[in-house]
Formats: C-alpha cells, sequence, structure tokens
C-alpha cells in the first residue's frame, strides 16, 4: 500500500478492489465513530461540541479536494438530494443534456424534473457530450468518472462548450474526488455533487455539493433546516428567510452525525497525501491491471473487465472482492484501486482474470 496508508490501514485477510462499492475506513474513522456511539449510549455526548460542529472540519477538507471555496460547499447525505435541489430549480421548456445511461442519482431527478415541470431531457453518449452541447442546452449534467467503466468525462470541453450557450454545468465526481482533480472554480463547474463514501472513505450518509456562488439565488434551498442558517444553533424556531446562510451552508441539511464524526479524520487522511501522488497511486494500479490483462486504460482508478461466466468463482478462489454483476447483467469485473492496495494486488487480479477474459472485447 501506499506509505501514508500504513499507519492508517491493517493488512486484510484478502485482496480489496472495490473502493467504487465502498471504500474502507481508516483506523482513525473507526476509533472516532466508536467513541462517538460509546458516548451515545452512555449519554455523555454534547451533541453539538461533539457530533454537529466537527462538520465544519469536513468542510474545510472538501473545499480543496473538490477544488473549490470553503464557502461553496453544502452537506448533503446523498448525491441525489443535490441533484434534486439543483434540478428543480429549472422551468418548462429548459433543456437538460446528459449522457446515455448516466447513473440513477442524477439521471432521475432530472426525468422526475421532466414529468413533472415541463423541463426537455436530452441523452447522448458520453465521450461526444461537448460536441452535443446546443443553443438550447440550460444544463448539462455528467459523471466525471463512468461508475460502470471508469471513463473519464472531458470536463475543460463540456464547460467550454456549456460556457458559449451560457448553460450550466453539473458533474457527479464521486468517482473521481480524492483520485483525480476535480478543479470546480477553475474549469467553472456550477455545481459538484459527491458521495464520499467511496473514494473519500468516509462513512456512508456523507456527501458535498458545490455551489458557485453566482447560482446561489438562482437556486432556492428547497431542503432547507435549521442548519441552513447563518447562524444554525439560534434559528430552531421560527426563522426568516434572512436567517439563510450567507454561503452555500444555506443548502446544508441536519446531518446524520456519526458518519460525519467519521468523515474528518477519513477526508483529513486524504488530504495530507499530495494530490499528485495519490492520483499517480491509484490510477497507476488500474493501468498495470489493464495492461497486463491487454485492455486500455481509463485514465481513472476504475477498470471494467468483460469477462466469461468462470470469473467470479475465480475471483472468490483467490479471495478477491471486486464488484460482480447482478445475474443477468452484461458480463463486467469492476476493479476499483486506492491508496491500501499496491501492485502486487493489481498483477494478481490480472492473474486471476486472464484465463476467463472475454476475448475480442476492449472494455
Amino acid at each position: 500500500m501506499h506509505p501514508a496508508a500504513r499507519a492508517e490501514f491493517a493488512p486484510l485477510d484478502r485482496t480489496y478492489l472495490n473502493t467504487a462499492g465502498y471504500g474502507l475506513p481508516t483506523h482513525r474513522t473507526v476509533s472516532a465513530v466508536t467513541d462517538a456511539l460509546a458516548a451515545w449510549q452512555a449519554g455523555s455526548a454534547d451533541w453539538v461540541r461533539d457530533w454537529d460542529a466537527p462538520a465544519e472540519r469536513a468542510r474545510a477538507a472538501a473545499g480543496p479536494l473538490l477544488g473549490a471555496p470553503v464557502d461553496e460547499i453544502a452537506l448533503l447525505p446523498a448525491v441525489s438530494v443535490g441533484a434534486g435541489v439543483v434540478l428543480g430549480s429549472l422551468s418548462a421548456g429548459e433543456e437538460i443534456l446528459v449522457p446515455e445511461g448516466e447513473f440513477a442519482s442524477v439521471l432521475l431527478p432530472a426525468l422526475v424534473v421532466a414529468r413533472a415541470r415541463g423541463v426537455h431531457v436530452r441523452q447522448v453518449p458520453f465521450d461526444t457530450l461537448a460536441d452535443e452541447v446546443r443553443p438550447s442546452t440550460t444544463l448539462v449534467a455528467t459523471s466525471q468518472v463512468r461508475s460502470n467503466d471508469g471513463r473519464v468525462q472531458d470536463l475543460a470541453a463540456v464547460a467550454t462548450a456549456a460556457r458559449a450557450v451560457g448553460a450550466a454545468v453539473l458533474v457527479d465526481a464521486t468517482h473521481a474526488a480524492g483520485v483525480l482533480p476535480v478543479d470546480a472554480e477553475a474549469l467553472g463547474l456550477d455545481y459538484v455533487l459527491v458521495a464520499a463514501y467511496k473514494h473519500l472513505l468516509c462513512p456512508r450518509g456523507v456527501a458535498f455539493m458545490r455551489v458557485a456562488r453566482e447560482r446561489w439565488e438562482q437556486v432556492p434551498a428547497l431542503v432547507a433546516s435549521w442548519r441552513s442558517a447563518g447562524d444554525a444553533y439560534a434559528h430552531y424556531y421560527g426563522p426568516a428567510l434572512a436567517d439563510l446562510a450567507p454561503t452555500a451552508a444555506r443548502y446544508d441539511v441536519s446531518l446524520a452525525w456519526h458518519a460525519w464524526v467519521g468523515a474528518v479524520p477519513a477526508l483529513e487522511f486524504l488530504a495530507g497525501v499530495p494530490a499528485g501522488e495519490r492520483r499517480d497511486w491509484c490510477v497507476g494500479l488500474a493501468d498495470e491491471a489493464a495492461k497486463l490483462l491487454g485492455l486500455p486504460p481509463t485514465g481513472s482508478s476504475v477498470l471494467a473487465v468483460p469477462v466469461t461466466e468462470g470469473a467470479p468463482a475465480a475471483l472468490r478462489a483467490a479471495n478477491i472482492v471486486t464488484s460482480v454483476p447482478p445475474t443477468g447483467a452484461a458480463a463486467l469485473i469492476r476493479l476499483s484501486f486506492h491508496l491500501y492496495n499496491d501492485l502486487s494486488q493489481a498483477r494478481l487480479v490480472a492473474d486471476v482474470l486472464a484465463p476467463h477474459l472475454e476475448r475480442g472485447s476492449t472494455r
């Protein structure tokens, strides 16, 4: 594993290559959550000091990981919540451009808004998304890294095409953040959503949304709660609209406390590893597996391997954990690598899968 990971992750009795399913927790995350649960059981916690306020440290750590100012980061439980808020601000006749086969947490809110509001959803191939932006396009929504096969979207091209017609850009960076640079502000990505329980190694129930400040007045805080106030702990009852936070914290929802307690050490661990090292290590392992299997690299830490029906059993026999397709689905084994993996594991999984590779397929 990466040298920085050795103090935070114990060696496993298996080869874990399913970070795209869920990331493994650091020792500090497990300790923080365990302590929080013990304090809950004992009734000894101060919920504001011990459980709620630490989420501000998570917000501060998320800003650099998303390439955005901290005051443009909202705290959410899931990507779909943020997608619903942003897409729900669109009006009849406006167009959402999305790639075909986009992940459900972005696509389904778009389709719901289309039916409820008369918004038009146009689906086009992932690889030609930037070329499909038209003057009629209001918002482009896409994953940065495709979770089913690891392909990487050309966000610079998408953002440039969108700006040319005055369209906004929404990016689901769940399978990029923590591994690849997101560069939200530099690229002009208006909205960036991240589920943090995968490559950001947080407990499930932690997510972030970047909302560019120039969009705050255009996107109502439709899921506002007491935590959306500028002084959250002073506005439990009878707040006015003027009490909403003057930052993207207006989009915050009430937090699942213990998950956020565990998020802080996870994000601080990642922040302690230079971004270039994280990218090179994780993507390098995926590239090595791809090379050994004769597949093109994806440019991400995620690799989909076309296999024959014997592959799942071979992986189980070798004690390798991957994402295995459900019965009846296309036979693709998804591998995903992180700082707790190493070259020996990339080579092992390639050796195990090589006899079961579906010949003639490149993805």
